[in-house]
């Protein structure tokens, strides 16, 4: 998006700018203008919903690959993007022209003025909308009131232009004709990441500053599912729920005299509730999103209705920086983050951010994240898991199937015996069962001891915040779950 911002500048600075070398610039080229980004602002809309219902990866390139698909998005992009964007990049010369018509010898201070002017709208604009327009409006609706603006500032214009006329009134009654019919026609404004219209089993959507949430519910199979800037977050399907609830009881169980844990990526708070039925004191849960909170109210069932529970304080907040600015040690801390590859959750499985962990950890403090396998390269997952150990030497993998993984560090190495003595503690606790299954399955989640995890990640190189590109890659999934499932037989 920003090169085809940026792009679209450039080649409609250099149009408008050969235009009003050709000629002055007329109140009414501004006005013209200015309908045109109201018309197309609305058009993108359109064009927005219906290129990826009718435009494949497949048919573009012929196959899928991760260059095809990077390029296929990039395409989508510039294709709903380039007009508008040079319509805007167009106005720049024109205004120039318009307001340097006068004072000859102060053009060098006008263009200043007016460049100021641009920068200062852009940086206001931009905070304006993400922080309180889409907040309050939506998306959709966003679109339009700005796009009404741009059209009121058109008509303005032109009203205002030379010789007045009713005839030459007929250009802004049109543009205002056409954007009345483009708003009332436009498709519902849904923003899911596959673009469809919503089928009739959706229950919620919220759209926030960082993050649009969906949550759907199919009954009758006992299902949900959230889509969260269009990925699927927190599925309800047995093997999902099944590491949703090892990641919140695990810590608890080896940690039963926690006083305070911390919840990194809430989710929708299944993690959370299957923590909090241990009687921890405290539990500090933090997600950047402020929809997955609202959203968690609709898996009360799924998270014990862990929202409504006194233990419970919620912070919408930047994980990192959390662990930056909290005064407070945690007996227990959790990780959910999205997925390594995805552009909000990468930073949660770097050295820097481990080593952050590890100075908010207690001395005797358990910390456990989950590692998924899926879309991620067998290089990659060593390397993550390497860097994990490398800051906490005592860590142990544990798989509940699928492509779920959990890595879990402890203070001091996790022997069968305090494994055994923890288990049996927790077998009395009949919600553990229920979610967990019969007590005697419970060591076979846990597939490398850190020996044996030290052998499996060798010599993979750490990753850093300077070094974190994860290659979104399918074909590593089943080859990692093999070792997974052998590992889980010994």
């Amino acid at each position: 998006m920003l090169t085809t911002y940026l792009f679209g500048l450039m080649l409609g600075g250099w149009i408008g700018a050969g235009w009003v070398r050709q000629q002055r610039a007329r109140l009414r080229d501004f006005a013209t203008l200015q309908l045109a980004v109201a018309l197309s602002a609305l058009l993108t809309l359109y064009i927005f919903w219906w290129l990826p219902n009718r435009v494949t990866i497949e048919s573009v390139f012929g196959g899928y690959s991760i260059p095809n698909l990077i390029l296929f998005e990039f395409l989508l992009g510039f294709m709903t993007l380039l007009i508008p964007t040079t319509l805007l990049g167009m106005t720049f010369p024109v205004a120039v022209s318009l307001y340097t018509q006068e004072e000859a010898g102060q053009v060098g201070r006008r263009i200043g003025v007016l460049n100021a002017l641009n920068t200062a709208g852009a940086v206001l604009g931009s905070l304006a909308v993400g922080f309180a327009l889409i907040p309050l409006l939506g998306l959709q609706w966003t679109a339009i009131a700005l796009s009404l603006l741009n059209l009121a500032v058109g008509v303005w214009a032109w009203l205002h232009g030379e010789a007045q006329t009713g005839r030459r009134l007929t250009t802004p009654a049109v543009a205002g004709a056409l954007f009345v019919a483009l708003a009332l026609l436009l498709p519902p404004g849904y923003y899911l990441g596959f673009r469809a219209d919503p089928p009739d089993n959706m229950i919620f959507y919220a759209e926030g500053v960082e993050t649009t949430v969906a949550v759907f519910e199919a009954p009758a199979e006992n299902f949900k599912v959230s889509f969260v800037n269009g990925r699927i977050e927190v599925p309800t399907d047995p093997i999902s729920m099944r590491a949703f609830r090892l990641l919140g009881h695990l810590p608890a169980i080896l940690k039963p005299d926690a006083e305070r844990a911390l919840m990194l990526s809430f989710g929708n708070g299944v993690a959370t509730g299957s923590l909090e039925i241990h009687g921890v004191p405290h539990i500090d849960a933090v997600d950047l999103s402020a929809e997955q909170f609202a959203a968690a109210e609709l898996y009360w069932q799924e998270n014990y209705n862990v929202m409504r529970s006194p233990r419970l304080h919620t912070y919408v907040e930047d994980g990192r920086n959390f662990l930056l600015r909290t005064p407070h040690h945690y007996d227990i801390i959790t990780t959910d983050a999205t997925h390594p590859v995805n552009t909000s959750s990468w930073a949660l499985f770097t050295q820097e951010f481990y080593e952050s962990v590890a100075n908010r950890l207690s001395a005797d403090g358990v910390f456990l994240q989950w590692l998924p396998f899926h879309n991620l390269r067998e290089q990659d997952y060593k390397r993550i898991l390497r860097t994990y150990q490398h800051v906490f030497p005592h860590a142990t993998l544990w798989y509940t199937g699928g492509s779920h993984t959990l890595v879990l560090a402890t203070p001091e190495p996790l022997t069968r015996e305090r494994l055994v003595a923890a288990f049996v503690a927790a077998a009395a606790n009949p919600t553990v069962v229920t979610n967990l299954g019969p007590p005697v399955t419970w060591p076979a989640y846990l597939v490398m001891d850190e020996a044996a995890l030290r052998a499996y990640v060798g010599d993979a190189r750490l990753t850093t915040d300077n070094d974190a590109f994860f290659l979104p890659y399918d074909l590593d999934n089943m080859r990692i779950m093999q070792t997974m499932q052998q590992a889980a037989v010994r």
